[in-house]
């Protein structure tokens, strides 16, 4: 396995990031090519998958180029991906439709439709999934309402990663990961369900092959290979969510393993040997056979980050301003001063569910400065995944051990708030990109690199995350306020958004 190298494709909603393993499970090249997002009316959110396609090859390229290594000694390609991208394609692969990515909530109508016509108690039943205009079937059923000649011209629906797999080999395909927010799946057969899908007037037809994360879905074709650098004839396995590859990454692998990933969305996630059909979580094949993912996120919970510093932060360093965002959240004890803050930017799906929810900034005062808002913005975060946590306990997706990564791991102060928040041990990924390792351990298993899913662990180091014990009560206090706002405006977010102006 020496000579080996794997390649790890982590195509996530602001990036698409190519990392290179060496066969020790050591990252030796990474590189990152931004995608655009275009934000449209009623919600309407759109990335184009032609872009997404371009970043892989080029990161690809990039990574063989800076490592020295070459095409030929690739023994195999993993895919990750954001989940519930909706990407219509024709019989020859072609784009119909920009994708309609997970923060897409124009389906509305759509989505009561599939509350009066099919219910979500036959949904609970079957898929285990909340009806919700982010997933795929009202997405769908919104396309196929608004560009039915499109529709009919749509040869198979593919997802992020099934359409970055049929870009390399030429065959259609989705993931067992992504099958539960389809709402057209069963998520204890792991099968396309005819009743779902006949009940939401949609085309099994249009559904591609469904495989395991880790099986061989086909291999680098001439053409692929001429655009990456790899070598016709790679194997390249079908992928999985980007959720649960950072859950690999981070050895999640058995019932009552928990993790929290943090990216755009700061999910928090719990594995358990059968699936939590509690219609208010979300939940999903792991990749590791005969367990589930049962998971919810804050929607926006890095991002709200990103989006300070993008409106706040202008004057500083692009290659060092969350350095210094960090230091100004330093300097501002627990609690910032009594400024909360409602992480919900673009709307929150679980626990609230509610599309019209926006952030809120609770209790500013005069003596407020960005590094307040910045503590609270990381503050908030953690009292989201609080309630997420609470939440999961309570349908019996109890976290036993409780372990961190993704870009929100790189600060140690937001760390350390997570911790206090969820006054529990807390272990942090020495990895910094835990996606990519789950996603190389995925690939490696399909392989045949390696022949268990925990023989991975050779290859993953943790460490606790250190605290101040004395802010765990000034948190616990903060966290039964923070559970009181959203139904205190509940009624203002809807008149908010209903309000033309």
């Amino acid at each position: 396995m020496d000579k080996q190298y794997i390649i790890s494709i982590d195509l996530g909603t602001s990036s698409c990031k190519t990392a290179l393993f060496n066969g020790k499970g050591v990252m030796v090249s990474i590189a990152s090519r931004e995608h655009k997002t275009f934000f449209g009316e009623n919600g309407a959110v759109e990335q184009d998958p032609n872009e997404w396609w371009l970043g892989t090859r080029e990161t690809i390229r990039e990574v063989l180029w800076k490592s020295g290594v070459t095409g030929s000694q690739i023994a195999v390609v993993g895919i990750d991906s954001q989940s519930s991208a909706m990407i219509p394609v024709g019989r020859n692969g072609e784009v119909l439709h920009h994708a309609m990515i997970w923060t897409d909530r124009r389906a509305v109508m759509e989505k009561k439709w599939i509350d009066v016509n099919v219910g979500q108690e036959i949904l609970t039943q079957i898929n285990g999934n909340r009806n919700d205009e982010s997933n795929v079937a009202p997405k769908l059923m919104w396309f196929k309402n608004n560009y039915p000649k499109h529709y009919q011209q749509t040869y198979k629906i593919l997802n992020a990663a099934g359409f970055l797999a049929y870009k390399l080999t030429g065959i259609f395909s989705c993931n067992l990961s992504e099958g539960g927010l389809t709402q057209l799946f069963d998520v204890e057969t792991g099968e396309w369900s005819g009743e779902l899908v006949k009940a939401c007037e949609l085309d099994m037809d249009k559904l591609p092959a469904l495989y395991q994360c880790f099986d061989i879905v086909g291999n680098i074709t001439a053409q692929a290979g001429d655009n990456t650098g790899l070598l016709m004839g790679t194997p390249v396995v079908a992928g999985a969510m980007d959720a649960v590859s950072c859950g690999l990454g981070c050895g999640i692998t058995k019932d009552g393993d928990a993790f929290i990933t943090g990216g755009t969305v700061t999910a928090l996630g719990v594995c358990t040997g059968k699936p939590v059909r509690s219609g208010s979580l979300h939940v999903y094949h792991h990749i590791v056979p005969g367990t589930w993912c049962n998971m919810a996120g804050v929607d926006f919970g890095g991002g709200n980050y990103r989006w300070f510093r993008d409106k706040f932060m202008q004057e500083c360093n692009s290659a060092t301003v969350y350095e210094e965002m960090n230091q100004m959240a330093e300097q501002v004890n627990a609690g910032a001063d009594k400024l909360l803050f409602l992480p919900t930017l673009v709307g929150q799906r679980c626990p609230q569910w509610d599309g019209s929810m926006r952030g809120v900034f609770f209790g500013i005062s005069p003596n407020h400065g960005r590094e307040h808002f910045l503590r609270a913005i990381m503050e908030g975060n953690a009292l989201a995944v609080r309630e997420i946590m609470d939440l999961l306990g309570e349908e019996g997706a109890v976290a036993k051990k409780l372990r961190i990564a993704g870009g929100i791991a790189k600060s140690n102060i937001w760390m350390e708030i997570f911790a206090e928040v969820l006054a529990r041990p807390l272990y942090l990924a020495e990895c910094e990109e835990a996606t990519a390792m789950g996603n190389m351990m995925n690939a490696a298993y399909g392989a045949g690199i390696l022949d268990s899913f925990q023989a991975g662990d050779k290859f993953l180091k943790f460490e606790p995350v250190a605290v101040k014990e004395a802010n765990y009560e000034t948190y616990d206090r903060l966290y039964g306020l923070y559970q009181k706002l959203y139904p205190a405006i509940k009624a203002q977010f809807e008149e908010l958004s209903e309000m033309q102006l």
